[in-house]
């Protein structure tokens, strides 16, 4: 009942379209330094000869990510999210600037200290973001707020990873990291000159609350029903997906030009998932379709283009292209290249239905947490769903430098057909449709209303 008085509270305050598009314009900066890190930075340092090792490893700076659930009680409880958002933003907006000025691509050790400072600051952002959709979205609306988010998080990856790269062709490093800083600043003028963040909400430490949280709350956090599968869930079903970040690295190998591949690989293959992610949520959102339904048939289509990369791979080879005009007329390079972008573009598509359906779940299944963990349940598992993505990404590029691209590739082919049978367990919360009100009707498999 609580719960829902405080939803009931903020609809009377912020009209839906306000609610929405705060949300959507802070996950958009948000998404903008991974976008940046693993679509245009990447690309980028391989021009200049960096191995794939040394790609691996620089995922490494995205630790703090994985630290969330460490800090998060104490950004719950102290100052206000519009202190937390405004700080946080702040940091990432100097960090750019000073990067633009007093970096180049050969400095990878003040390059690495930047980076780190853009992740600290972005997932102390995405801990105050998160909080503040619980608070405000109903059971209702978490198809469409999560569409929201995932939508918003990935354009922000797109305009880091796509018109970044396009810039830095075009112009200079120095200018791709001023217009990565002004971002920040625009936005921190919205956000506090149109006050659509409230300053006076603040978590206060209640009388005989324990002033160590962490373990308290992790123990809380697990005796949620569903929680130890959705973890083990978010940890795997993106291992696959590393693909996605290795074949445009293979197609700069292969002598591809930058401009193509920031078009290409940055714009369309990001516009794909974006599509992906906006077809997940209408179909959970207005289609009815439980998470359950929408997860198992995005995986089991995901698996057929990571199946098409690795045969490509193989067949394509490791030679670069003769020149970048047999790509203009009908070749062997010419057909790999865009059969190439094809399956980019499919394994995006399915990789966005995924994802905003795994995150309406994981949503879903914070707010049945009691209210005092809401914040740090979600945080753990966006956490998990990070660190998934990591994990395998750190090792990826020693496995490719030791064992070739071809191995790898198969890995990938394995783990996303092992996604689908994980799927059958799914717990039974998720096998059910959200109705107005937080009501729920069981339905396994629905058909569209």
């Amino acid at each position: 009942m609580k719960r829902h008085a405080t939803t009931q509270h903020n609809k009377r305050h912020n009209s839906k379209l306000v609610r929405y598009g705060t949300l959507a314009l802070l996950y958009f900066v948000q998404g903008a330094p991974y976008g940046f890190q693993t679509a245009c930075l990447p690309l980028v340092l391989r021009k200049t000869g960096l191995s794939f090792s040394s790609l691996g490893a620089m995922k490494l700076l995205f630790l703090p990510w994985v630290c969330k659930p460490l800090y998060a009680p104490f950004i719950e409880r102290s100052k206000s999210k519009l202190w937390w958002l405004m700080a946080s933003m702040s940091v990432l907006g100097v960090s750019c600037m000073f990067a633009a000025f007093f970096t180049s691509e050969d400095m990878l050790g003040v390059l690495a200290a930047v980076l780190f400072l853009l992740n600290l600051a972005s997932a102390t952002q995405d801990i105050s973001v998160d909080s503040l959709a619980l608070k405000i979205l109903g059971t209702e609306e978490l198809g469409a707020g999560n569409t929201i988010q995932v939508v918003a998080y990935k354009a922000g990856s797109v305009f880091a990873g796509g018109s970044l790269l396009w810039v830095r062709d075009m112009t200079s490093w120095g200018v791709m990291w001023t217009v990565f800083g002004s971002l920040y600043l625009i936005c921190i003028c919205l956000v506090y000159g149109l006050g659509l963040v409230s300053s006076e909400e603040r978590a206060t430490l209640k009388q005989g609350q324990s002033r160590n949280p962490v373990k308290e709350n992790l123990s809380c956090i697990f005796r949620v029903e569903g929680t130890s599968w959705m973890v083990g869930f978010v940890l795997f079903y993106k291992l696959c997906e590393r693909g996605e970040g290795t074949l445009p690295i293979f197609l700069v190998d292969k002598g591809i030009p930058m401009s193509q591949l920031a078009f290409w690989t940055g714009i369309v293959r990001s516009a794909a998932s974006l599509i992906g992610s906006s077809v997940g949520g209408y179909l959970l959102s207005s289609k009815g379709f439980t998470p359950r339904t929408v997860l198992t048939k995005a995986a089991v289509f995901r698996c057929f283009p990571i199946l098409i990369q690795c045969i490509l791979i193989s067949v394509w080879g490791s030679e670069p292209i003769a020149s970048a005009d047999t790509l203009h007329g009908f070749s062997k390079d010419s057909l790999m290249f865009y059969l190439a972008i094809i399956s980019l573009c499919l394994g995006n598509f399915c990789a966005g239905v995924l994802t905003t359906a795994c995150f309406t779940a994981m949503m879903s299944l914070s707010q049945s947490a009691p209210e005092a963990v809401q914040s740090s349940h979600y945080s753990l598992l966006a956490t998990m769903e990070v660190l998934g993505k990591l994990a395998f990404a750190t090792i990826s590029g020693w496995l490719i430098d030791h064992c070739g691209l071809n191995y790898v590739f198969v890995i990938f082919v394995v783990f996303s057909m092992l996604t689908v049978p994980l799927l059958w367990s799914m717990p039974q919360q998720h096998t059910q449709k959200l109705r107005p009100g937080g009501e729920k009707k069981e339905e396994d498999f629905p058909q569209s209303d």
